[in-house]
């Protein structure tokens, strides 16, 4: 796993055996690969590119789109990543098909595009290792309108009728502490000093109050927005953890592996 050397030394073969043309187009994707390895994404993507270029008719094309394809949803350039990955769903009829398709629903997921999501899922064939994961998947954008969420309607209203509820309805019990003591202080120090006749503070303080109590209605909303794509993503990571899918290559390059991982 010395994968920087071992890129050194695809370079330096590439360089001295330029005549031996089946060994050079090995090395040549293995460079993009050991950058991938190496999580050296954008140098992944760059050198997998120039072997595509190299050697379109290679029988080494699919594996070096798919893991083109991860290389860019790693540096988060979604459309080139699924692009890459509808490729590879264009060139392969085997089990790369179907973990492009996969790893494309992974994508939709993340941008919360669920129709999408859930119609790439539902492509993959019962017989596929990647199956059992994207059921999972399935199963749990079923019930995705189902999970628990807070109205930011809701928070609004509240905090405005009385300063730090709307906090409370989203589950911040600190945030609404402050917001109504804060407010209360001031609302009480504006009454006093009006009572006082002291209306130029009290107009004073009366200005600062609308500050908060506006700034305490803004929170609560964002607040329940935060609180309902914290839930969302918290269930997402969930059906994450239950189950996932990674390749593996053996050392002497004649065969690959998918590894299946689920945990209950």
């Amino acid at each position: 796993k010395d994968f920087y050397r071992a890129i050194t030394e695809y370079k330096r073969f590439i360089f001295f055996y330029p005549e031996a043309q089946i060994m050079c187009e090995k090395a040549c994707f293995r460079i993009g690969i050991s950058y991938y390895a190496a999580k050296r994404y954008k140098e992944s993507v760059e050198a997998l590119t120039t072997f595509i270029q190299k050697y379109p008719e290679s029988s080494l094309i699919v594996d070096a789109l798919y893991h083109k394809g991860l290389a860019e949803k790693s540096l988060r350039q979604d459309d080139h990543s699924i692009s890459t990955f509808r490729h590879v769903i264009d060139l392969d009829k085997g089990e790369y098909r179907n973990k492009a398709i996969y790893q494309q629903a992974l994508i939709y997921i993340d941008r919360e595009d669920w129709a999408r999501a859930r119609e790439s899922f539902s492509q993959i064939p019962g017989e596929s290792e990647c199956y059992p994961s994207a059921s999972v998947f399935l199963q749990g954008l079923d019930n995705i309108d189902n999970i628990p969420h807070k109205s930011p309607a809701m928070a609004g209203t509240l905090a405005a009728i009385l300063p730090g509820s709307g906090h409370l309805y989203t589950e911040r019990p600190r945030d609404a502490l402050v917001a109504f003591l804060l407010n209360g202080a001031f609302i009480l120090a504006a009454v006093e000093l009006f009572n006082d006749d002291q209306y130029v503070t009290g107009g004073i303080v009366t200005f600062f109050e609308l500050g908060w109590y506006s700034g305490n209605i803004y929170s609560a909303v964002n607040c329940a927005h935060k609180y309902n794509k914290r839930i969302k993503k918290d269930f997402i990571q969930g059906l994450r953890d239950r189950t996932s899918v990674s390749i593996r290559y053996n050392p002497d390059n004649t065969g690959k592996y998918l590894a299946l991982t689920m945990r209950f």
